[in-house]
């Protein structure tokens, strides 16, 4: 199956290196991914960014191929560009939300078969959207809740399961079925959690 690959760039002076989100789409069904739809989706919960931190959607990426993750065309869309935080408010860096994306499919690693999920890290939110429990507010939850299930409804949202080795063929996606947004502050220790 063919995959469109979305990466969100993160910008602004509480972001740190190269910062992206990445996302895929189904693509064997449309020739572009729901640019305009994954824009509504994260603007739909901006207030739990810091208004000087900003998520560009592009309007161009690249389709691959997902049992080999080979570069297989690109695609180009209208309707994205950037989503501006929508507070006034200091971050806490380095921690943030996670949204859990579950699959119906079953894949085998190095740990034998185990059922294929995802997970998309909201990473640095404004320090208002943390309680004196250090969790996350209500409010944040409904704002994060906002962004996944727009992300989720947007169109066939997936997770890649990579190649398990170099050059190997036996990479797999699953169109995403449900999610959880835990009430628990996520550390993002580096680009592979």
């Amino acid at each position: 199956m063919q995959l469109h690959r979305v990466v969100l760039s993160w910008s602004g002076p509480n972001v740190v290196g190269t910062a992206v989100t990445v996302l895929h789409f189904a693509g064997d069904a449309q020739p572009a991914p729901p640019v305009a739809a994954i824009k509504a989706a994260i603007n739909s919960g901006a207030t739990i960014f810091s208004n000087q931190t900003g998520i560009t959607v592009p309007t161009s990426g690249d389709t691959i191929e997902d049992t080999t993750g080979a570069l297989v065309g690109t695609w180009t869309a209208t309707g994205g560009g950037l989503v501006a935080g929508g507070v006034n408010s200091n971050v806490a860096a380095g921690v943030g939300a996670c949204i859990g994306w579950s699959t119906g499919g079953i894949v085998t690693g190095s740990r034998g078969p185990r059922k294929l999920r995802g997970r998309t890290f909201l990473v640095p939110l404004g320090v208002i959207c943390y309680d004196s429990t250090g969790t996350l507010t209500p409010e944040a939850l409904v704002q994060i809740e906002n962004i996944a299930s727009g992300l989720q409804s947007a169109g066939p949202l997936a997770i890649w399961h990579r190649p398990t080795t170099p050059g190997g063929t036996n990479g797999n996606s699953y169109g995403v079925i449900s999610h959880k947004i835990r009430d628990k502050v996520a550390v993002l220790r580096s680009r592979r959690d």
